[in-house]
């Protein structure tokens, strides 16, 4: 199954963000479930501004990605404003 995870940015969170920025990030490494592409979402306007991330996993069901979200540090401690976790059936690639 291919789980889609996309991550909100809060607003005013950037100095939490940074501080916990090499926590999220080990925990994305943790193995804790299988990644297949993890990156950083960008508004398309000039400006850039980064609202938030993309996580593709591959897991044997939603409850892994469910355990894997709950533990992420950008989580626990509201960095994200709001996270869909959607099945994505890939056609092409």
């Amino acid at each position: 199954m291919i789980i889609a995870r996309i991550a909100y940015d809060a607003p005013g969170k950037d100095e939490q963000r940074k501080a916990l920025f090499e926590a999220h990030r080990a925990h994305l490494r943790s193995g804790m479930a299988r990644i297949a592409q993890s990156g950083p979402l960008f508004d398309t306007d000039a400006k850039g501004a980064k609202r938030g991330a993309l996580v593709v996993f591959e897991a044997e069901d939603l409850a892994e990605v469910e355990r894997f979200n709950a533990a992420d540090p950008y989580v626990v401690n509201g960095v994200y404003d709001r996270v869909e976790l959607l099945r994505w059936d890939k056609t092409i690639g």
